[in-house]
């Protein structure tokens, strides 16, 4: 290979390892037409004849062809024909694949099209919520529920679990495979603090809302003009995630704004819980003596950073790929403070330094050592396996095969040595290889990472976090290794009430709780509560117990 590359940043490479997984449609492996794991038994054509020459050899199984809708940036160079990962997985799994290159942004399109024309993929990947169940009741997937299980198909059971099957049934039946993409689904906030101010008062990181609450108070004492926790009204561009900026102190009280919970078929909603009122309460205290942001309820992220980047924020919620390029900020003023700060006016990659100014932590666990993290729903699409195909079995024992973690390296990194290596034990992505204009490596391949593979399940990509900078592994890790994660008791279930009041429902909680948070009246929270129950909430909960009951067979 040639040794004339060109540098490109890892912010590119990132990029492109993100965005390949949209919504492309995906096959892999090898095995007999018994079992998906079973070894495959040899064909007529590969078994001697009795007049056969003993010297003779079996001839080799052909590859299973296998036809894949891509997803593909169009504007970017691609040939499938000229893809050396590609070629590498079909090697590896016995497969050939014949894929039908269609735009990111037409994929949906094209796929409804083939599906109504029954001219279906072999493999199917497909939205959940909406196509999914409409096409698998319509007898378009092959029914997997007698065929996915601990002994035939470990590798899909270790990937996803019983509990996310059991959620991705249609009438009781499995259609289809979970797949939620990217490192798979999970609580991506951390609490975020300025490591050196904890040190100014002499104080470890905080692990409890208590210790949290006193170090905030120490924080205000000592520095009088510092926020002690910030808080914000909405994502750049987006609207506020419900309750990302008081988190981790909803959470310590055991409760998540909007998250819906159900406990033997009863639905409720963590908005109307007592432990809700008592959580407020606690913001209320807190905002009274100064403890939180006066601005919460109205600026914006960028105008937080501001405050941080000035030093004059001590804590709040962070998305989990932000601290690093914050710690960055904080440092580049403390630089142009003192003086020190170079003529160009900037610092070296500092993806690969520990942090200097933040310290990071998971959930703050309340009283009786528990608390709640909202997860996201476990997965938002499916993979499954068109009724069209000639030999389904077939056809999930190569996904099963593709699972395999030396596989999953394979499809999700590419060629060991190449696309990735691994040196004293640690995985890193090569991020140097493929240029972002011509998308080719020095030797005039394209290298389809990502592009070609089965759904490496809920658990995550393989080795995922080694792959990142030292700040983004840390970040992230500590997000979504977070033990108190909760799902939402509504995904995956029918409320056509829900649909239509739930943004009217959460609008008037903002609202009432942001009030109750800057001094109102508590019995705000108990009129909330009888108006959200008369007001859609309580339809909503029912329909919920319904589809729970139709969708659990009970």
């Amino acid at each position: 290979m040639s040794q004339q590359k060109k540098k490109w940043s890892y912010g590119v490479v990132a990029a492109a390892l993100t965005g390949v997984l949209m919504v492309t449609g995906c096959s892999n492996n090898n095995s007999g037409n018994a079992s998906p794991s079973a070894t495959p038994s040899p064909s007529a054509s590969s078994v001697s004849s009795p007049s056969a020459s003993a010297s003779e050899t079996p001839q080799a199984e052909e590859p299973y062809e296998l036809k894949w809708l891509k997803a593909q940036d169009i504007s970017k160079p691609y040939d499938p024909a000229q893809d050396v990962v590609k070629q590498a997985i079909e090697e590896k799994l016995n497969i050939k694949i014949i894929p039908e290159m269609v735009d990111v942004q037409q994929y949906k399109t094209k796929l409804n099209l083939k599906m109504a024309g029954g001219d279906i993929p072999d493999v199917v990947r497909i939205d959940f919520a909406d196509d999914f169940q409409k096409y698998a009741q319509q007898g378009a997937f092959v029914d997997l529920t007698d065929l996915i299980n601990e002994t035939d198909t470990p590798n899909i059971m270790r990937e996803v679990s019983a509990e996310a099957f059991e959620q991705a049934k249609v009438n009781g039946k499995i259609y289809g495979i979970p797949y939620q993409g990217g490192p798979g689904a999970g609580y991506r906030w951390d609490l975020v603090m300025r490591m050196d101010y904890l040190k100014e008062i002499g104080a470890e990181t905080p692990k409890t809302l208590d210790e949290y609450y006193n170090v905030l108070k120490q924080i205000k004492a000592k520095y009088p003009d510092v926020i002690p926790l910030g808080g914000y009204t909405a994502q750049i561009g987006d609207v506020k995630y419900a309750n990302n900026s008081f988190d981790n102190i909803f959470g310590a009280f055991s409760v998540t704004p909007g998250f819906f919970t159900e406990k033997d078929g009863k639905f409720s909603n963590y908005d109307i819980e007592p432990q809700m009122r008592e959580a407020l309460l606690f913001l209320q205290q807190m905002y009274k003596e100064g403890l939180i942001d006066k601005e919460f309820a109205t600026i914006k992220e960028e105008q937080l950073r501001t405050k941080l980047y000035s030093g004059k924020l001590f804590s709040w919620m962070g998305w989990w790929s932000t601290p690093g390029g914050y710690d960055t900020q904080i440092e580049t003023n403390m630089l142009i403070k003192s003086g020190d700060l170079k003529a160009d006016g900037t610092l070296p990659d500092q993806s690969n330094e520990p942090y200097k100014y933040l310290t990071l932590t998971d959930s703050l666990v309340g009283p009786d050592g528990n608390a709640v993290a909202p997860a996201g729903a476990p997965f938002s699409q499916m993979n499954a396996i068109s009724v069209k195909t000639k030999d389904p079995k077939k056809v999930l024992a190569i996904i099963e095969e593709s699972l395999s973690p030396e596989n999953q390296m394979l499809t999700v990194w590419g060629i060991e040595g190449e696309d990735y290596k691994v040196e004293n034990g640690t995985m890193k992505a090569v991020t140097d290889l493929v240029d972002p204009t011509t998308m080719k490596d020095p030797d005039g391949h394209f290298r389809g990472i990502q592009s070609y593979l089965f759904a490496p399940g809920l658990n995550g990509w393989p080795r995922y976090l080694e792959s990142l900078p030292l700040r983004f592994a840390e970040s992230l890790g500590t997000a979504i290794n977070n033990k108190y994660q909760i799902r939402d008791a509504s995904n995956y279930l029918e409320s056509p009430t829900k649909i239509a009041k739930l943004v009217e429902l959460n609008t008037m909680r903002d609202s009432v709780f942001t009030q109750i948070i800057m001094g109102g009246d508590i019995k705000k929270f108990d009129d909330f509560v009888e108006k959200w129950k008369s007001q859609g909430g309580s339809q909503i909960l029912s329909e919920l117990e319904a589809s729970f009951k139709v969708k659990s067979g009970k």
